[in-house]
């Protein structure tokens, strides 16, 4: 068999986890990042990411998230690193919400241990919340958080191991289909071509595929870390990883002994080659979310502002494909502020895509034709 070589655009998550599915399958793997990994702008860094199950009638994602879980356990092993705590999964939403429901219909469908609650057993159960103002709630004890830079450094580690090259600190100007293979153009004035190349940059996405304009958006998004609550109500084992409507969102205690609490609720478009300071409306709304639901954490001292851009489509479903230009160039972005909890799988697709292999997954939903339509 011939050797095929890969460069692979952008370390992240997705770019090191399609690397490493890469290398695995024997090619001649070059990741090019052009910070370093987990830097603080990525969409890839910090303490933790959620991983659930929970997405309303959308089967296929639920039974992609099972199948992450088994890759992370296994990523998890082979590097000797805790990169999942399970802290069960708690959803706050209204009957009526189009997505609650029947994300519990799914997950019962999948057979998964998941519960429907009242709002006394909900507070009951977990004593910190207040939840009179939601009807339709749910317990998935399968469930909890990855520690999103341990995960990102997991995937360097195995990237290494099977004998791909990351370079840090590559600034890539743009990407072009060449023949049957790819050309990476840098922004120092090299050029870089391979039988493959895959596209990950995240946000950076209009920065090397800037023909293409993409349906894709940076948002400027920020996460609250509280310090100050007591372990025994706010840690892992007292207290879920929580969603609320799909707009609020919160961590048990976790790295420094913080609570994270954040909107998911679409940002402003950003640049995502400036930076941009906390926004204090945004720490008032999480903090007055907390005082209608957590109250005993809303005047918690804050701890840390961090940010996380989100790559936005518009139906919030990846991007996943060949670029239209040239099959040698593959593209993976779109994640939409939920991507993180598949990596791993989303590395093996993106690896099938650029060696001819077939799926885990059916990709049909998605290509980039869908936006055609």
């Amino acid at each position: 068999m011939v050797r095929r070589s890969v460069i692979v655009v952008g370390g992240g998550v997705m770019g090191l986890a399609a690397g490493c599915a890469l290398a695995g399958r024997g090619a001649e793997v070059t990741v090019l990042e052009r910070h370093t990994i987990a830097h603080d702008w990525a969409s890839s860094h910090g303490m933790s990411r959620a991983i659930r199950h929970e997405y309303g009638a959308q089967a296929v994602y639920t039974e992609m998230v099972a199948h992450s879980l088994v890759l992370w356990d296994e990523l998890a092993r082979e590097t000797g690193r805790a990169l999942y705590t399970e802290t069960g999964v708690l959803t706050l939403g209204r009957a009526d919400d189009g997505h609650t429901l029947p994300g519990f219909d799914t997950m019962r469908a999948a057979g998964l241990p998941v519960e429907r609650l009242n709002a006394a057993e909900c507070e009951r159960r977990f004593p910190r919340f207040r939840a009179a103002e939601y009807d339709a709630i749910t317990y998935n004890p399968t469930g909890g958080m990855l520690a999103a830079t341990e995960c990102v450094r997991a995937l360097a580690e195995r990237l290494r191991r099977r004998g791909g090259t990351l370079r840090e600190g590559v600034r890539v100007a743009r990407v072009e289909p060449a023949g049957a293979g790819g050309r990476v153009l840098l922004a120092d004035g090299g050029e870089m071509r391979a039988d493959r190349v895959v596209v990950t940059a995240g946000p950076w996405v209009h920065d090397v595929l800037p023909e293409l304009a993409l349906p894709v958006r940076a948002t400027r998004q920020q996460v609250c870390y509280f310090a100050g609550l007591p372990a025994e109500t706010f840690g892992v084992g007292a207290f879920p990883v929580f969603l609320a409507e799909m707009e609020y969102y919160g961590f048990p205690l976790h790295g420094p002994g913080w609570l994270k609490a954040g909107s998911h609720i679409f940002g402003p478009t950003a640049d995502p080659n400036a930076g941009y300071p906390p926004v204090e409306e945004e720490i008032a709304g999480v903090r007055e979310f907390l005082r209608r639901v957590i109250p005993d954490a809303a005047d918690a001292p804050l701890a840390l502002v961090d940010r996380c851009m989100y790559d936005l489509t518009p139906d919030e479903d990846f991007i996943l494909d060949h670029h239209p230009g040239g099959a040698g160039v593959i593209i993976g972005s779109g994640f939409s502020g939920h991507g993180f909890k598949f990596g791993v799988l989303i590395g093996e697709l993106l690896a099938a895509l650029a060696l001819g292999e077939a799926p885990a997954f059916a990709l049909e939903r998605f290509r980039l034709s869908r936006f055609a339509r």
